[in-house]
């Protein structure tokens, strides 16, 4: 028996070939209802013959239910979020998902017509990374039975979501005081929005750091705009036009910090001899430049794996699991320490600040 040449192998074709009914082929080929050994063999046969693929969203929507789960984020090129998605995507393979990709470009409309579409198609589960103005789309969502989990960003007034986050407090608040520590008294940070619970979180994490050091805040030294490299380049050329510019800058995401770090060189100034800089995410090239970032690293890809797990957990218990309560997973941040960050030029003597540096790059790797 010869595979089908053109267009698609349907179910007819099959009992066609295997010299049974449709239905037949039908109850076989789904593992439900009765058909002799004889009969299985024959129709298995001929699917494998023909090479028959399931169309498994069909199969879904007559069970009201498919084995696709949607994964939303903000930014397809951004590398956290490749991480994210590896994760999600490596979890789901093991638990026998399929997984539909949707990049909302932190566009509350883009975000409203994907989750439309997930829905439609029915869906057994989103995970999400909200853009924060979208507060009344998800909770309508939930209430129609969709089962959810939030990543990255919590959606706030939305609390019947499980989460997995990361302590974005902590890891702002200890990427200042890393830098206060050394000398500064000139931190500027660039941000995303604060409509964002990251954004939020992020600076909260710099002010409170900034006040427990006795820092005075400066409204020219907060840039609080979009998380991607066309703002924080702006905000970069901004804050070093000052007239009385930052000695460090905390980008407070990866996309961030790389235009910063593309400003500082456009400008010529050395870091951190001149400047320092220290960057929320260790993304791959941020230990590859030169110098070497110091960042806030996050747990990313388990952020992703850990949400899939959620979601799989809630789609086992099913709807009317009266223990099904949400539940909040909070990942600790880590601070890498390399090359990028040095007592200010103002207040160090300049064997000290060489010294630092030959100390940070005997191994650039090492963390």
């Amino acid at each position: 028996m010869a595979t089908k040449d053109s267009g698609f192998v349907t179910i007819r074709d099959v009992a066609q070939a295997a010299g049974v009914s449709v239905a037949t082929a039908s109850r076989v080929l789904s593992e439900r209802g009765r058909a002799s050994k004889e009969t299985r063999a024959k129709v298995w046969r001929a699917a494998t013959q023909l090479g028959y693929k399931p169309n498994l969203l069909a199969r879904g929507l007559k069970r009201q239910k498919t084995d696709t789960v949607g994964l939303v984020i903000t930014d397809i090129v951004n590398p956290f979020y490749a991480d994210l998605a590896s994760g999600v995507l490596n979890c789901a393979k093991q638990f026998g998902y399929h997984v539909i990709l949707c990049a909302t470009n932190e566009d509350e409309q883009q975000e409203n017509e994907y989750l439309q579409i997930l829905m439609n198609q029915r869906a057994a589960g989103i995970i999400a990374v909200p853009t924060g103005r979208n507060l009344e789309i998800w909770t309508d969502a939930l209430a129609k039975g969709v089962k959810l989990v939030l990543v990255d960003r919590e959606l706030e007034g939305l609390s019947q979501a499980d989460t997995v986050l990361l302590d974005n407090f902590s890891g702002a608040y200890d990427a200042v005081s890393y830098l206060i520590g050394l000398g500064h008294l000139r931190i500027a940070i660039i941000n995303g929005p604060t409509t964002t619970t990251t954004g939020k979180e992020r600076l909260a994490g710099y002010v409170k750091a900034m006040e427990t050091a006795g820092l005075s805040l400066s409204d020219e030294y907060i840039s609080v705009g979009s998380f991607k490299i066309s703002g924080g380049y702006s905000a970069a050329r901004q804050l070093l036009a000052l007239p009385e510019p930052p000695t460090a800058i905390f980008a407070a995401n990866n996309q961030l910090g790389q235009a910063a770090f593309k400003v500082m060189h456009e400008q010529g100034l050395s870091v951190p001899e001149d400047i320092s800089l220290i960057v929320f995410d260790d993304v791959a090239w941020a230990s590859l430049v030169d110098p070497p970032l110091t960042v806030v690293s996050q747990p990313t890809y388990a952020m992703g794996y850990f949400g899939m797990e959620a979601l799989h957990r809630k789609l086992e218990l099913g709807s009317d699991a009266p223990y099904d309560v949400p539940k909040k997973l909070i990942l600790p941040p880590k601070l890498v320490a390399r090359a990028s960050c040095c007592a200010p030029r103002d207040t160090a003597p300049a064997d000290e600040r060489r010294q630092h540096m030959a100390d940070l790059q005997q191994n650039p790797f090492e963390t």
